[in-house]
Order: C-alpha cells, then sequence, then structure tokens
C-alpha cells in the first residue's frame, strides 16, 4: 500500500487557501462517514449517537444463538473505530465495558463457549480496566466492573480466574480503600 508521508501532507495543505482547505474538509466528510462520525464526536463530545451506533454493532453480534459463529474481529473493529472517532474517553471505556458486559452475558445465557471466546473477552476486559486506570474513570466504572468480575466466577475455562486476577491487578486497591472506611 502506498503511503505519504506527514510532511509530504503538511506541505499540500500549506498550499492551499483557507477555502480550498476548507472544501477540501467537508469533501472529505462526505465522501468517507467515518471522518464524518469524527467531527461529530468533536463537535458533540457528550451525545451519545455515534457510540450507540457502536453499541449495536456489536449487540447484534452476541444475538446470535449459542453454535452459531460470533464474529470477533467484527466486535474488535466495531471498539477499534469508535475509538478512532471519539475522543470521549468516558464513552471509549463504556464501549469496552459494554462489550465485556455482552460476553459474559452471552456465556450465562448460552453456557459453555470456547477458550477463544473467553480470551477475547478476557482481553477486552483488560483493554478496559487499563482505560479506566489511566483515564481516571474508576469511579464510574468500578461497579460494573467489579458486577462482571462476580458473575463471571463460575464459567468455566479458568474465565473467573482470569477475570478475578484483571480486576484486582487494575481495580483491586478501591476496594481495599473502601474496607478502610
Amino acid at each position: 500500500m502506498l503511503k505519504l508521508r506527514n510532511s509530504t501532507i503538511k506541505k499540500h495543505l500549506n498550499n492551499l487557501t483557507r477555502e480550498e482547505l476548507e472544501a477540501e474538509v467537508l469533501n472529505l466528510t462526505k465522501k468517507y462517514p467515518i471522518i464524518q462520525e469524527h467531527y461529530f464526536s468533536v463537535l458533540f463530545p457528550d451525545n451519545g449517537e455515534i457510540l450507540s451506533k457502536y453499541k449495536n454493532i456489536i449487540e447484534k453480534e452476541f444475538s446470535h444463538h449459542k453454535g452459531e459463529i460470533l464474529r470477533y474481529p467484527i466486535m474488535k473493529k466495531a471498539i477499534k473505530d469508535f475509538s478512532n472517532v471519539s475522543n470521549n474517553k468516558e464513552q471509549i471505556a463504556e464501549i469496552m465495558v459494554f462489550t465485556v458486559e455482552c460476553g459474559v452475558d452471552f456465556t450465562l445465557s448460552f453456557g459453555d463457549i470456547d477458550q477463544k471466546f473467553y480470551h477475547t473477552i478476557a482481553s477486552i476486559y483488560e483493554q478496559a480496566l487499563k482505560h479506566i486506570v489511566d483515564n481516571q474513570l474508576e469511579d464510574k466504572f468500578v461497579g460494573r466492573c467489579n458486577r462482571l468480575m462476580l458473575s463471571s466466577q463460575d464459567i468455566g475455562w479458568g474465565f473467573g480466574f482470569d477475570m478475578m486476577d484483571l480486576y484486582n491487578d487494575y481495580l483491586g486497591q478501591m476496594d481495599e480503600e473502601e474496607d478502610l472506611e
């Protein structure tokens, strides 16, 4: 794939007038919906419309019944695409936690799945926990993350242990602080 260097793009943009630059951006937003979503997220960071779109993509993947193929790349792509269009750290955490909630609900509803499923969900859980801690969002998500950890304890393939270890690694100190109060 051909790749332009940033310096080449900057040189091109510097040669454009303000009107030409505006036309370029407007043309890109019209041509590529993901760029329009990015600007929507920048201009309206607390609006949940774009988040809802990506949550629906994820929810649709879990609406299958056991035995049907779960398309992990579609779930991961929805998280990645939303993370690329949004600057709202809380909404980015939301989509990751939501995906894990869907995964845990799915296995509790349909029973034992497979190791790839549990590895994928635990990986997204860890990604969510890291994002939550890195962006000081613990107070907003600790309850949901704790419920996910607790509700996964009787699930097979070591999933419950993985979820507990991850929770304790990232948010376990919050439970200890609560116990001290």
